[in-house]
């Protein structure tokens, strides 16, 4: 696949969302999130969302007039109005907030509603860990499209949840899941390369077993699944519960009816290690217990244990190097949109 380098690219997206309407440093904030979500692997993610962030400018989704603002406040929490502003800005805004309560208070938790689509929760949780704290987090995606453990009904969005736990030297644990079975940012890419659904992913409107998107899609519409069978539907029950009811969003199901989808709740939390124990010293117990995981024996045809986030940052290492790969459909959508808004200077690939 060709490859594109990482700066050329990041400036590349930056103007596109400039030129789509995006103020221009809240554009460059964007560009670099989605970038570093393909650095890192993570493609439903990255690039591919450029132009569905200019289609929520063009729809009004995304309201450019507004601002986030603080609704509800106490010592140790708040509640942020996104007002249906760019999902990152709005969620950056509020984990800045929680992290600044947590190093005055010990903790910080902070419920944001109306915002756009926020992304990756694990950039959030890197927010977090960068200042020695740990961070949790919880999203209601503003969809239904995933039932519940023995139901045929969708109830929840393929709602992520997240932790970040500090550690030193860049070893930070950061795991950030959907609580479908798969992603929908897998899901499109696996749709758009005409690759097969793995099992237990989705039911069809007759809740039969599907591999097939076009069955799921119906009529009659089907449904994803959650991971891990009721256990997997619990946490996404408390990730709506979270994200959607206890931030003021409101079930997705609401928005999804609406046609509101990408409209994000989002339940941050950020606090501080030193609250129980000295930082320093957490970090040495961490060191030790990775340290003994990296040496415990392996499973056969494993060649070592991946702690969360592990992968990542390594692909994103050599991706910097090597220049990153922007799957055809990606990067076809990406010139096209040049064109229409006269965004000169597509970077090359090689």
């Amino acid at each position: 696949m060709p490859k594109v380098d990482h700066q050329a690219l990041l400036n590349f997206c930056g103007r596109l969302l400039t030129a789509g309407g995006m103020p221009a440093g809240d554009a460059a904030l964007v560009a670099e999130l989605l970038v570093k979500a393909e650095l890192r692997g993570y493609a439903g993610h990255g690039v591919t969302r450029v132009g569905q962030y200019l289609e929520f400018i063009d729809n009004k989704t995304y309201d450019l007039g507004a601002r986030p603002q603080i609704e509800r406040e106490g010592k140790v929490t708040a509640v942020i109005d996104a007002n249906h502003y760019i999902g990152q800005i709005a969620a950056r805004m509020a984990m800045a907030l929680a992290i600044k309560k947590a190093k005055e208070h010990g903790a910080g938790i902070v419920c944001l509603r109306r915002a756009g689509h926020t992304g990756r929760l694990a950039d959030y949780m890197e927010m977090a860990t960068a200042e020695g704290l740990i961070g949790m987090g919880a999203v209601s995606v503003g969809s239904a499209t995933t039932t519940l453990y023995g139901g045929m009904k969708p109830i929840t969005g393929t709602n992520p949840m997240a932790f970040g736990i500090p550690a030193r030297g860049g070893k930070q644990v950061i795991l950030d899941f959907a609580t479908a079975s798969m992603s929908m940012g897998e899901i499109q890419k696996r749709v758009a390369k005409n690759e097969a659904i793995p099992d237990g992913v989705m039911l069809d409107g007759r809740g039969n077993p599907t591999r097939d998107f076009k069955s799921f899609r119906g009529p009659p519409r089907g449904v994803f699944l959650p991971f891990g069978g009721y256990k997997g539907s619990g946490v996404a029950l408390v990730t709506e519960m979270l994200g959607g009811l206890l931030t003021g969003n409101g079930p997705g199901k609401d928005w999804w009816n609406k046609g509101g989808h990408g409209v994000n709740g989002v339940f941050l939390q950020a606090f501080a290690v030193e609250e129980f124990q000295e930082l320093d010293t957490f970090y040495d117990r961490v060191d030790e217990f990775i340290a003994f995981i990296k040496s415990t024996p392996l499973a056969p045809g494993f060649g070592e244990i991946l702690l969360p986030g592990e992968a990542g940052r390594r692909r994103e290492g050599a991706q910097k190097q090597n220049g990153v790969e922007v799957d055809e459909e990606a990067w076809s959508e990406l010139v096209e949109l040049a064109g229409e808004l006269g965004v000169a200077g597509v970077p090359t690939r090689k």
